[in-house]
């Protein structure tokens, strides 16, 4: 965020965000849609239906195992299709799912795009999308795997779950570039102003170059992200500032939320990851319980988007050890 932004924050009327919470008039309302999935959508807890993606094993036997991946933030389901085509050659036993995330580009309410209202918003879309492919598939064990803003909602989700319900909602966790620390040099100017302008500008959005203050990213080698994600269909080139504060608050707690997962995890990252730096992803680590089975897998030549990198075969690899090794349900 520039000190331009700030200035323009200050000029914006404060009548804007009287007027936003002026109440609306009283509508007959329609039954809300039940859950449920449909073959390439689904139902939410709220009625809407978002799009998603599978992947499933080849011989048309029933998975033993079904993994249900998270996106990262301007991402899709198809994001996915790496991991999916990879298992479904390599481990006939395991189905892939992803649904698009709520807010993202494939969010059917084009107004929604690049918002949200709350993070339990995305942790319910979960629990009803991991249900419902439950249903489909009774008696397979349940792996959550998030990609970056991907990783911070499911372990966010699982967390919340254990502390409501006294329940896992998965089985196991994969968390792929997750972002454990917010950075030393991000400076707190720009941390109190977020917060301030999430408070008195929710809707209000900003690019995330803008905020970082960085002109290239660079999450696969050799590829500018704005560069590469600009020619998705899906892109989102802005995020409104309760979004963005929502997920600082996500990075600054996940370390907390760790402590309260007892079961097995597999962490990916990446050396060049321009997000998360090796020693904070390694201090993450330590915060799960001791009985927790982690395993960390460090890749010093990549960067954040493993499934799309340069070693993405050995990251994918991996992952296939991994499933395998872990005992059922």
């Amino acid at each position: 965020m520039t000190v331009r932004l700030l200035l323009g924050l200050a000029q914006i009327p404060l009548t804007l965000a009287l007027f936003s919470s002026c109440a609306s008039h009283p509508s007959v309302s329609s039954p809300v849609p039940q859950p449920a999935l449909h073959d390439t959508s689904f139902t939410s807890f709220d009625g809407d239906r978002f799009p998603y993606h599978k992947w499933l094993p080849t011989n048309g036997r029933s998975p033993q195992t079904v993994v249900i991946g998270f996106h990262g933030i301007a991402g899709a389901s198809s994001d996915l299709s790496t991991l999916g085509e990879h298992l479904q050659e390599h481990l006939p036993g395991v189905a892939v799912y992803a649904p698009d995330l709520r807010g993202q580009g494939n969010d059917p309410i084009t107004s929604r795009k690049g918002d949200i209202r709350h993070a339990h918003d995305w942790y319910r879309d979960i629990y009803t999308f991991t249900r419902l492919v439950h249903e489909q598939h009774p008696g397979s064990r349940t792996v959550w795997c998030g990609e970056s803003m991907g990783s911070l909602i499911a372990l966010h989700a699982t967390a919340s779950a254990i502390q409501s319900s006294k329940t896992l909602p998965c089985d196991a966790l994969i968390l792929s570039s997750p972002i454990t620390h917010v950075h030393d040099d991000f400076p707190k100017w720009k941390q109190t102003a977020l917060r301030w302008g999430a408070f008195l500008f929710p809707k209000l959005k900003i690019s995330l170059e803008a905020l970082s203050g960085e002109d290239e990213v660079r999450v696969i080698k050799d590829v500018v992200h704005q560069d590469q994600v600009a020619t998705n269909s899906y892109h989102v080139s802005a995020f409104t500032l309760r979004l963005l504060f929502t997920l600082g608050t996500m990075i600054e707690t996940l370390p907390a939320q760790a402590g309260k997962l007892d079961l097995p995890v597999l962490l990916l990252h990446g050396g060049h990851d321009i997000f998360s730096k090796a020693q904070d992803v390694e201090d993450f680590a330590s915060r799960f319980p001791p009985t927790a089975k982690v395993q960390r897998t460090f890749y010093p030549e990549s960067y954040h988007l493993l499934f799309y990198d340069h070693q993405r075969e050995k990251v994918l690899a991996d992952i296939t050890r991994w499933l395998r090794k872990i005992k059922g349900p």
